[in-house]
């Protein structure tokens, strides 16, 4: 203590900021232990210079230590005092020490070289300041060494994303505010600067503003598989929640460069377009987002589901069914496909195949899709009548006829060509509205007239999927050459699709199950899927005949439920 004395006398004159000290004062162990101190003597102080000698021993233990300046260490040990707090203002440290609000005022530039060292966080809005002590400081803290940011190596987009949501999480938490979420992503972002979504990110030319929102709606997508993204979620990203005004009316108005560079589009409820509401494009994530072996991107290359990463499923059908089936993948083949068309064109006959599969819900319409396309060789184009839909007026009807002209292209370039698939097609197939008065009824009847006259002039092969059984417009039917019926299975075709979803059951089980409760291929699945879980929570491999009963008798109450509309 002695030495300390005297190191204090001897430079009590040549550096202003070392406060005198306070010989009845032990040094302190720890800076959390100086800070402590501080704080006490700080209470209704004015942070003069008597306060200054009585706290020193513990401003100069915590300033050498942390490499700050003395008022600097006295500022950080009020804002620790308060960590708790995501919203600590300027004017409760002033009311605990006794101060005006101006003199903190006139500390704004230690308190700035606290946040640039990281010790605080500023969150900043149109009217206040508050900040927040970030939980890696208290920490350090904690260790009795001073707080130094380490860069978080990021190796690929699939990292680039992980550190993205946790940035996301501490903005969301007030540890970060925009400006630095803006700066650590930017920062992650040169780290892949040679990746694919980097690359084509910073070919784009936007501003930092835009590729952040864009990388946000990425992140959400990739994360929680989020393609309803509003405006609420989007503020997130902004200190307060204060979403700039430009960035809202670009969003709004579809002027955004978002939307220029074909990243976002406008999300679909009930086949309407909302104006705030948003998801990426088919182009954002098979192009940008490439890398990440997501479901949705892996098995797709230019929009198109590729057949080799299309998995291999038994399909049990009833008889009538099955020689149809048998019947459309003999044609569709590559061998024959051509010599059908061929005849087709030379006895002055439509060359193209459209095909309806209709019928009740979890009968295997869109799979049997995806088997036929596995077993022909043949790529798929998905179409969802979502994305087709608008608000905009006109643009529905400019949306189905590119859809048409990209199949035509894709045809003449393709060795096979793909299928276009309608699934769901229920609000395109539908009996036309007459006399239609209102713009959505026009919009509809337009896009039902664009695919009539486009299946007249098809050379590819399209099927749509319904639940239709009534509804179904005449002029549809009329040009759908194969039309296949989907019904609930039989007995014997319930019994064997049981035993395939469950190896391990027996036969006469299988027939039991199969010959009381009357349930979809769907359905059954479903009942597989839980028990499967359920053996999985409980440890067991054996196989509950009972608890699957039960399992199907709630299937079954579940199923009868009626469903109002499409």
């Amino acid at each position: 203590m002695r030495a300390i004395l005297d190191f204090n006398m001897k430079n009590k004159h040549t550096n202003p900021e070392t406060p005198e000290v306070n010989a009845s004062v032990s040094r302190p162990k720890s800076v959390l232990e100086a800070f402590e101190y501080i704080v006490e003597m700080a209470e209704s102080s004015n942070l003069n210079a008597e306060f200054m000698a009585k706290a020193a021993v513990s401003i100069k233990y915590a300033s050498r230590k942390l490499k700050l300046s003395a008022m600097q260490t006295v500022l950080l040990a009020l804002f620790v005092d308060r960590s708790e707090d995501r919203r600590i203002m300027m004017s409760e440290l002033a009311r605990y020490t006794g101060c005006r609000t101006t003199k903190f005022l006139r500390l704004i530039k230690d308190i700035d070289e606290l946040e640039n060292r990281n010790y605080v966080v500023a969150s900043r809005s149109d009217n206040s300041v508050s900040y927040h002590v970030p939980m890696e400081v208290l920490n350090a803290l904690r260790s009795n060494v001073p707080y130094v940011r380490q860069a978080v190596m990021v190796e690929d987009t699939y990292a680039f994303f992980q550190r993205f949501r946790r940035l996301a999480r501490m903005m969301d938490r007030g540890e970060i505010n925009h400006d630095k979420l803006l700066l650590f992503t930017n920062e992650a972002l040169e780290q892949i600067e040679r990746s694919t979504f980097a690359m084509k990110l910073r070919a784009c030319g936007m501003d930092d503003e835009t590729c952040l929102l864009f990388i946000f709606m990425a992140h959400l997508f990739v994360i929680n598989e989020d393609d309803h993204i509003v405006f609420s979620d989007i503020e997130d990203i902004y200190d307060d929640e204060d979403m700039p005004g430009w960035i809202q009316r670009g969003l709004r108005n579809r002027n955004s460069d978002l939307f220029e560079k074909q990243l976002i589009e406008n999300a679909n409820e009930d086949g309407m377009g909302r104006t705030d509401a948003f998801k990426l494009t088919d182009k954002a994530k098979t192009e940008f987002l490439c890398e990440l072996n997501l479901n949705s991107v892996a098995k797709t290359v230019n929009g198109l589901e590729k057949h080799e990463s299309l998995a291999k499923k038994e399909l049990i059908y009833n008889e009538a069914e099955n020689r149809q089936i048998e019947e459309l993948f003999s044609i569709l083949s590559p061998e024959r496909f051509g010599q059908v068309q061929e005849r087709m064109k030379a006895a002055g006959m439509r060359a193209g195949f459209c095909c309806l599969f209709y019928g009740a819900p979890g009968t295997g319409k869109t799979e049997t899709v995806y088997q036929l396309a596995r077993r022909t060789g043949r790529d798929i184009m998905r179409v969802d009548v979502d994305k087709i839909k608008s608000c905009w007026v006109g643009e529905s009807e400019k949306n189905i006829k590119a859809l048409f002209d990209r199949y035509r292209n894709i045809c003449r370039n393709a060795e096979r060509a793909p299928i276009l698939l309608f699934n769901e097609a229920d609000a395109v197939l539908g009996v036309r509205m007459e006399g239609a008065a209102r713009a959505v009824d026009k919009m509809e009847n337009s896009i039902q007239n664009i695919i009539l006259q486009e299946m007249e002039s098809l050379e590819g092969i399209m099927i749509a999927t319904t639940n239709l059984t009534t509804n179904l417009d005449k002029a549809f039917e009329r040009r759908f050459l194969y039309k296949i019926r989907y019904e609930k299975p039989d007995v014997e075709s319930r019994s064997r699709i049981w035993q395939i979803m469950l190896p391990g059951l027996k036969p006469d089980a299988a027939s039991t199950l199969a010959g009381n409760f009357d349930l979809s291929g769907g359905e059954i699945e479903n009942i597989v899927r839980r028990h499967t879980v359920k053996t999985i929570l409980d440890g067991s491999e054996l196989i509950d005949v009972d608890a699957l009963a039960e399992l199907c008798r709630r299937e079954r109450i579940a199923s009868s439920r009626v469903r109002m509309g499409f």
